[in-house]
């Protein structure tokens, strides 16, 4: 390998600043700095070849050069193996690459992939013809891509240079990789008592990797929030969909038994308040609560002078909603009953709305379906649920996002709301889950057809949704709009939904002019007493 002088005025053109540069000066400053790094790493290189070649690191004590390189220049052990290993296979069978990295024109990722490549060759067909074949094809691809761009071009090079090869070559390489994946595949689970989290580290094979992520993306799909977007990042959103795939395994009883029970997460609490898992970590009420909506709960009494004496006491209540009352709630909720989601019934989890622990029975006028992500909103405190008066689940949002925190409902219920008495059908009264066969059989009363149509002019939706939500068709509902807007034409329009929420908070704005209003009424009265 050839010596290599740099300059000293690395980053800058002519010892001029950076922030005085002009445009042109400073994109050739940086294309130069980027030569001058490489022509470093090279000579770097090249100088870690000579000590390995007079054997340094057993004249000071190391036990390789590898763990000499990590001592001197403070890098990673593995980072400095590989430094050894490229600086060698360089030197030995890689000429023309050396030079180029001498010279600055690549960098040492370049290297790096030309290196893999040229090794990857099977030495049965790896004539020195062809090694100087391929090196030469890659140096030339390194002008114009990016390593990794150069990685993917490699793999595919004997396509070029040697086609009768390629494929015996690439088998040879995939076979390769899938042993190593195999042999050096793990996965870490550590807590960290620090921050209350789990590290997880893994490396995984590809067809495990592949199906986990099968598993995980349509779990991890957005999920609307209370403004209609999901604000979780992709990762959270990977950790929330690992966690409902956890949850759907054990509830299926899936996985194996632990000890000669089910598998399944114990949560210890006691009459101090100390809250548990089966580890010792240790879990806030808010969190128990929630994984209480959908748990078993056992009562054990351990007598403080017989600590060996425990006792089971059974809980004769029903605690979770299964069979025919969870059945009751798909067919009132059909999915996650927050509003604008649609996660379906079998990715919910049935929540109490009284929490259990705190004396809510397990009924339908108690329960209320919601997907995992709604489940923890909801268990955050902000956003409320309760059961209105027609039987119906409703989320009062917080103040800061309604002052008046109106009642919300999520768009499947809002057929619950329109006058369904005035649908005349062969089978009697009719309810949400009825809708379809009264569709077909009777016919629609004066009062429902209003009752429709003002859903939609007062809403500012549009037709084609509403019509959907309720079951008649477009053409139908479009028509009885224009008869709702004939007859009550002259009357003042509804407000828009932007309007409504604009005069709520000027509404705010005047009372809070009132209320500083009277203050510095009461204020002047004060003082004017106090001058009397």
């Amino acid at each position: 390998m050839e010596s290599t002088t740099c300059s000293n005025t690395i980053g800058t053109a002519d010892g001029v600043s950076a922030w005085s540069m002009s445009d042109d000066q400073l994109t050739t400053a940086l294309l130069d700095n980027a030569t001058q790094l490489n022509q470093l790493q090279g000579r770097q290189l090249e100088l870690i070849r000579e000590a390995d070649a007079r054997n340094l690191a057993v004249t000071a004590g190391a036990a390789n050069t590898a763990q000499w390189v990590a001592g001197v220049l403070r890098v990673p052990s593995a980072e400095a193996g590989a430094m050894v290993k490229l600086a060698s296979h360089l030197h030995a069978d890689l000429p023309a690459t050396a030079r180029a990295l001498a010279e600055g024109e690549i960098s040492v990722p370049h290297a790096r992939v030309i290196s893999r490549v040229v090794t990857m060759l099977p030495s049965h067909i790896a004539t020195p013809e062809l090694r100087s074949e391929v090196e030469a094809t890659l140096l030339k691809n390194a002008a114009t891509f990016d390593p990794k761009v150069l990685g993917k071009v490699g793999n595919r090079l004997l396509e070029t240079v040697a086609p009768d090869l390629a494929d015996q070559v690439l088998e040879l390489k995939l076979k390769q990789e899938e042993a190593s994946a195999e042999r050096d595949r793990f996965l870490r689970m550590t807590f960290d008592t620090t921050s209350g989290t789990w590290r997880v580290t893994a490396r995984l094979p590809k067809v495990v990797g592949e199906r986990l992520k099968l598993v995980l993306d349509p779990l991890a799909a957005p999920q609307p929030g209370p403004d209609g977007r999901d604000t979780r990042l992709p990762e959270q959103r990977n950790v929330d969909a690992l966690d409902e795939a956890c949850r759907r395994l054990l509830a299926e009883k899936l996985v194996p038994s632990h000890g000669g029970n089910p598998t399944q997460l114990v949560v210890t609490v006691t009459q101090t308040g100390g809250r548990t898992l089966h580890t010792g970590i240790e879990l806030s009420r808010k969190l128990v609560d929630q994984l209480m909506c959908e748990a078993d709960r056992a009562f054990l009494v351990k007598p403080d002078d017989q600590p060996g004496r425990v006792t089971l006491l059974t809980d004769t209540q029903q605690r979770l909603f299964q069979g025919k009352l969870r059945r009751l709630l798909e067919l009132r909720d059909g999915g996650c009953a927050f509003p604008g989601c649609d996660r379906p019934p079998g990715w919910c989890h049935a929540h109490h709305v009284v929490p259990w622990s705190k004396g809510g029975p397990t009924t339908r006028d108690n329960g209320v379906l919601l997907c995992g992500y709604h489940h923890r909103l909801i268990h955050q405190g902000a956003w409320q649920v309760r059961i209105a008066l027609d039987g119906l689940p409703e989320f009062l949002p917080p103040d800061w996002i309604d002052p008046h925190q109106q009642p919300l409902r999520n768009h499947r219920l809002t057929l619950a709301c329109l006058p369904l008495s005035g649908l005349r059908t062969a089978y009697g009264p009719v309810w949400k889950g009825e809708l379809v066969v009264a569709r077909r059989k009777g016919t629609f009363t004066p009062e429902f057809r209003e009752e429709a149509a003002r859903l939609v002019v007062e809403s500012g939706r549009r037709i084609a949704d509403v019509a959907r939500e309720i079951g008649v068709g477009e053409t139908t509902l479009g028509n009885w709009v224009k008869a709702y807007r004939e007859t009550h034409v002259g009357e003042e329009s509804p407000l828009e939904l932007s309007e409504r929420a604009r005069l709520r908070e000027l509404e705010r704005k005047v009372r809070e002019l009132e209320m500083e209003n009277n203050f510095l009424k009461r204020a002047a009265a004060y003082f004017a007493k106090e001058q009397r």
